[in-house]
């Protein structure tokens, strides 16, 4: 690919055609991400110099990204950051990329709550912290916990803190579910998107996600497990009348609710929608005793 003269306008076409040919569901864009990415600029800079010749060192950096990419590792991992409620996050491998469905819950809570308000948030599984810096960095006043096993997921946790200036506000701890907690500590929220997908789902999840980390994704038989532990657990760390929030797959409010129902410690249960109309977020108060 270097033996000849490559330029951005000629590496793009060649980059779209390779995807599809791949079955890359949108071939073009993830080129243009890969291809800004080496060069550190904006995608409107590869239109405005579509006959800029690729230098060597630039075409050899960018070919183990397009076979990465090809071979199904999704473009966020690859170039290190994924957009989020207007922020950037540092990502890997080694986390479950943010997706839009999750903007559904901090946009919910944003638009349910005073930006003012001062309090305490406490965020199971937080993976890179992407759910809890997203609303403190939205919400100056509020002060977070983020709990997660993985110490992968931590480490970039901590350093998307640092990154975004919130890291005096956070307390991010290596936890398995509320472990780390001690029992007098409590929130006014308390969230989680945690891992929910079941067994028979595993199995027809495409190569992007399946280049995931799995304790990510699976939620065990049902996809209820953790579920199961958030009903249980969350009401010992929940002022009263605080909320409980948590992500949901698709088609599993009901039994997510049933869950809620039979601890008998929860009141207002209700769902918020996402954009394609499917119910995304549970939402559960802690009863007022």
């Amino acid at each position: 690919m270097n033996k000849e003269i490559w330029t951005i306008g000629r590496i793009l076409q060649w980059t779209e055609q390779y995807f599809s040919d791949k079955g890359v569901d949108t071939p073009r864009l993830d080129g243009e991400i890969l291809l800004s990415h080496i060069l550190g600029k904006e995608r409107i800079y590869l239109y405005t110099h579509y006959d800029q010749p690729l230098e060597k060192e630039e075409l050899d950096r960018y070919r183990p990204l397009v076979i990465n990419r090809a071979k199904g590792h999704c473009v966020a991992s690859l170039v290190g950051y994924k957009d989020f409620m207007g922020l950037s996050f540092k990502v890997n491998g080694d986390v479950l990329i943010p997706r839009p469905d999750t903007e559904t819950l901090v946009e919910g809570i944003l638009a349910a709550y005073d930006n003012q308000m001062e309090g305490s948030i406490l965020d199971v599984c937080t993976g890179p912290g992407t759910i809890l810096l997203s609303l403190l960095h939205y919400m100056p006043h509020m002060k977070g916990v983020g709990l997660e096993l993985s110490p992968k997921a931590l480490a970039l946790a901590q350093a998307n803190a640092d990154q975004l200036g919130l890291a005096d506000r956070v307390d991010l701890r290596e936890s398995d579910m509320f472990a780390a907690l001690a029992p007098h500590e409590s929130f006014d929220l308390i969230l989680s998107n945690p891992p929910y997908i079941t067994s028979e789902e595993m199995k027809t999840l495409s190569a992007d996600v399946l280049n995931e980390p799995s304790m990510a994704l699976w939620g065990g038989e049902d996809g209820l497990d953790f579920y199961r532990i958030l009903a249980k657990e969350a009401p010992k760390y929940l002022k009263a009348g605080g909320l409980l929030a948590m992500e949901i797959g698709q088609g599993q409010e009901e039994s997510v609710t049933q869950l809620l129902q039979a601890e008998g410690t929860y009141e207002d249960i209700s769902y918020w929608k996402d954009l394609a109309s499917i119910n995304r977020v549970v939402l559960a108060k802690k009863v007022n005793l």
